[in-house]
C-alpha cells in the first residue's frame, strides 16, 4: 500500500469517527428534549389541556383600572378628573365649561333631560366634587357641566331620533350658559352606538343546560334533598337556587330552576321532572371558570339523581359537545375583553341589565 493510499484511508476513518460523534450528540440532545417535555406534561388533564386553558382566568376590575392609570397625556388628565360611575367605553361624554358661575338649574333644562332615556348630568365649580342626581339643587354653584349618555343596552342601540335629541339638548345647554363645548368621548354618537350594539349582540347569551331523569318520569325526592344540601348551592327566600363561586360566595354562577323557569321546591313531596341550570353569560365573572364549576355540579347532579345532561333543545351532551361550548364561551370572553368590558363587572351589568 502506497503512502498516498494510507493517507486517504486514515482520512476516511477520521471522517467516519467525526460523523459518529456528531450523530451521537444529536441523539443525546433529542432524548433530553423529549424527557423534558414528558416531565412537564406526562398526562393531559383540565389543568394542562390546551383546550381548557384561558389567558383570561381570574379577571377582575383592577385590569381596567391599571389600563386607565397607564393612559398618557391629556387623556389621562381627563380620565382622572371624571366623576365615578362614568364609563367612556360605552358612554358619550360632552363637557361644557364657562366663565360666569351659575347658581340655578334653569340652564340645564332639567325636565327635558329627564325625557332623554339614559342621560345623566354632572356639575361642579372649579375643582369641587361633582354633583349629580338628587344632589342637583337650586342654589348650587357651578361652572362645569358633563352630559353623559349611555350608548347601548339590552334594548339595543340609540335610534336616530334619540341621537338628534341628545345633540339638540347639548347645544341648548351650551348656548344657555354661553360655554365652550368639548366632546370628551364618543362624539360620533350614532356610529359608536351601532358598533357597540353589534358587539353586544354577539356576546349577549344565556347558557341553558338541563338535567333530565334517565328512566323515571321524575327525580326521587330523597336524592333531590341530598343533592341540594351541597354547600355550593344557595337559596335566599323565595328566589331561585343559585350555584355560588367556590372562591367567592358573593358571586353567583348560575340559577337553578325547574323546567318552567320557576324556583324549585325541594321536599319529600317534590315532583321534579327536570332541572335547568341557566347562566347569564356576559354578567358572569370569569366565564370559563364559571362554566367549569357549572359542569362540575351538573355531573354531580347526573350521578346522584340518575340523570342525563341535555342542551336547551333536548340533545344529549357528551364531553366533545361540552368542550365545544367551552371554546365558544372562551370566544365570548375574548370579545368582551377586547372592548375593555370585563364579564360580570359593574360596566357589564350596566350594559346587560
Amino acid at each position: 500500500m502506497s503512502d498516498v493510499q494510507l493517507a486517504l484511508l486514515i482520512l476516511g476513518l477520521f471522517i467516519i469517527i467525526i460523523m459518529i460523534i456528531h450523530n451521537w450528540a444529536q441523539i443525546s440532545s433529542h432524548k433530553k428534549r423529549k424527557e423534558k417535555l414528558n416531565a412537564t406534561s406526562s398526562t393531559i388533564s383540565e389543568d394542562n389541556d390546551p383546550l381548557f386553558q384561558s389567558a383570561e382566568f381570574e379577571i377582575n376590575d383592577s385590569i381596567l383600572s391599571n389600563e386607565r392609570s397607564n393612559t398618557e397625556g391629556s387623556a389621562k388628565i381627563i380620565s382622572e378628573n371624571l366623576p365615578d360611575g362614568i364609563f367612556p367605553e360605552v358612554e358619550s361624554v360632552a363637557s361644557i365649561t364657562f366663565v360666569n358661575i351659575q347658581n340655578s338649574l334653569q340652564p340645564l333644562f332639567y325636565d327635558k333631560a329627564l325625557g332623554i332615556n339614559g342621560l345623566r348630568i354632572y356639575v361642579r365649580n372649579d375643582n369641587d366634587i361633582w354633583a349629580t342626581g338628587q344632589a342637583l339643587e337650586e342654589g348650587l354653584r357651578y361652572n362645569q357641566i358633563l352630559i353623559v349618555q349611555q350608548l347601548v343596552s339590552r334594548k339595543g342601540k340609540l335610534e336616530q331620533e334619540s341621537v338628534n335629541s341628545l345633540i339638540e339638548y347639548v347645544n341648548e345647554v351650551k348656548t344657555a350658559v354661553n360655554g365652550a363645548l368639548f366632546w370628551l368621548f364618543n362624539e360620533e354618537i350614532g356610529v359608536e352606538s351601532k358598533r357597540l350594539n353589534d358587539m353586544c349582540r354577539e356576546v349577549d347569551r344565556a347558557l341553558t343546560l338541563k338535567v333530565l331523569p334517565k328512566s323515571d318520569t321524575a327525580f326521587h325526592p330523597a336524592a333531590l334533598i341530598d343533592f341540594f344540601k351541597s354547600s355550593s348551592i344557595n337559596r335566599s327566600g323565595n328566589e331561585a337556587h343559585r350555584l355560588l363561586n367556590p372562591k367567592n360566595e358573593n358571586e353567583s354562577i348560575c340559577d337553578i330552576v325547574n323546567l318552567s323557569g320557576k324556583p324549585l321546591e325541594i321536599n319529600q313531596e317534590a315532583f321534579v321532572q327536570g332541572i335547568i341550570f341557566k347562566m347569564d353569560v356576559p354578567n358572569t365573572k370569569n366565564i370559563t371558570h364559571a362554566f367549569n364549576e357549572m359542569i362540575k355540579i351538573i355531573r354531580e347532579a347526573c350521578s346522584q339523581l340518575n340523570g342525563t345532561l341535555v342542551d336547551v333543545g333536548g340533545k344529549p351532551m357528551n364531553d366533545d359537545y361540552i368542550s365545544k361550548v367551552y371554546v365558544y364561551l372562551k370566544g365570548v370572553e375574548q370579545k368582551m375583553l377586547v372592548k375593555k368590558i370585563i364579564p360580570g363587572s359593574e360596566l357589564a351589568k350596566k350594559i346587560f341589565s
